[in-house]
């Protein structure tokens, strides 16, 4: 199973992130290339003629225009209630190893269901953060190390420690 998630992860990604740039017919601006995704297309900002921005076209706030373009929202609001109730438990006696690793479990949890959704740099914060709790976790440690080595494939670079993007947001 383990395997099967790995090998569709590296898919997703090298999909998403290797796929064949088109130039857009946008007058005035020929420096937009355009990537078909499944219904939108993603645009890249580049300078125009006059040295103004291009602002992308899209459905997403800027701010997700690191992530996969395969990565869509999931529900994770009882993941996260998981999370702050484990935490609340931990910080309450920070040397009971069962409230510890309840933390961790609870971490990996929401970060496996992100990874599926392919939000890698959501999933990546929730894998460090388990893994400070519960270092000896081979299968979480295995997806980390995953995820940061195909950011290196690719070359890109995975977001800092302490500064990966919440999940995205979910409307229901």
């Amino acid at each position: 199973m383990k395997k099967v998630l790995i090998l569709s992860l590296a898919m997703l990604i090298s999909i998403g992130c290797n796929s064949a740039a088109q130039q857009a017919n946008v007058p005035n601006n020929t420096n937009i290339a355009t990537v078909k995704t499944n219904s939108s297309a993603i645009v890249s900002s580049h300078s125009d003629e006059a040295g103004k921005t291009a602002v992308p076209p899209s459905d997403k706030p800027a701010s997700s225009s690191t992530e996969s373009p395969m990565a869509r929202p999931i529900d994770v609001a009882e993941m996260t209630a998981d999370i702050e109730q484990a935490e609340k438990q931990y910080r309450k006696n920070q040397k009971d190893e069962k409230a510890k690793d309840e933390l961790a479990k609870a971490y990996f949890i929401r970060a496996t269901a992100l990874t599926d959704a392919a939000q890698y740099r959501a999933a990546l914060g929730d894998y460090r953060k388990g893994l400070k709790l519960n270092p000896t976790d081979e299968d979480a440690r295995k997806m980390h190390d995953q995820i940061l080595s195909i950011f290196k494939s690719i070359g890109r670079e995975p977001p800092k420690e302490g500064e990966e993007p919440a999940p995205l947001p979910f409307k229901k």
